[in-house]
């Protein structure tokens, strides 16, 4: 399949869109997108809630084309939904303040694909998507995985990032917590490390930015923002285990 976007011209669209919305409502030092707010005011999109009842209960958002009907549960009874083209319904349990970051993602990648949709067009046609979390115990049918594994999911994702976690954000939020120094990681051929209290200032950082700490990892290294160093400088210099101060047992 031919691309009509890049990661790069993705990450360019995105950050453009979160500084305008800035600017709208006059945001100057800001560490967080309200990102409802701007799905809801920037986007035009609605955002309801409801109990998903869909096969595959990885499925926590769906943006509406207004024809795919959505499985949900009224009582104890599952049903059919159709919502109107261009609403974003996210599962209902993602409003426990403890899902949080969760519910903040998924309202991010819906949203996204309204961007795709309209940037590219041709590649990301208007139809219904949901958004799906992976479980190692599903048993997914072959059209499931190459609906989540499709390259518009893999741009969605992406964007979605990019709208939750700017590059500018992240910097300025990198700067409150780390002085602007990048997130030290402990690297080898087999894989890397992170020390505890890399671990704790990534938290930190996540949590200011109203993401997982996963999602927020994995925005470090799209951006560039982890400085490798080898890990046996973490088993010389933080574990003190080895080197030349130990060789006598002391």
């Amino acid at each position: 399949m031919k691309r009509f976007t890049s990661y790069d011209e993705i990450e360019t669209l995105c950050e453009a869109m979160i500084k305008d919305f800035f600017r709208s409502r006059h945001y100057t030092n800001s560490l967080c997108v309200d990102i409802e707010a701007f799905v809801k005011e920037y986007l035009g999109l609605p955002i309801v809630y409801d109990t998903f009842a869909e096969p595959d209960p990885g499925r926590v958002g769906f943006f509406s084309d207004g024809e795919r009907p959505l499985w949900v549960r009224r009582g104890s009874q599952k049903e059919q939904i159709v919502y109107p083209a261009r609403t974003i319904v996210i599962e209902k349990f993602l409003l426990n303040p403890r899902e949080s970051a969760r519910k903040r993602f998924t309202i991010s990648h819906e949203g996204a694909h309204d961007v795709l949709d309209r940037h590219i067009p041709i590649q990301a046609s208007p139809v219904a998507a949901f958004h799906s979390e992976y479980d190692p115990d599903m048993t997914y049918t072959t059209d499931m995985l190459h609906e989540m594994l499709s390259i518009n999911e893999c741009f969605t994702n992406r964007a979605a990032a990019c709208l939750l976690m700017p590059e500018f954000l992240v910097k300025r939020v990198l700067k409150r917590h780390n002085n602007s120094k990048k997130v030290v990681l402990y690297y080898e051929e087999s894989g890397s490390v992170l020390s505890q209290d890399q671990k704790l200032l990534i938290m930190r950082m996540a949590d200011t930015m109203g993401a997982s700490y996963t999602a927020f990892s994995n925005r470090l290294r799209e951006l560039d923002l982890f400085e490798q160093k080898p890990l046996e400088e973490y088993l010389h210099t933080e574990l003190c285990y080895g080197g030349e101060s130990y060789a006598g047992g002391h």
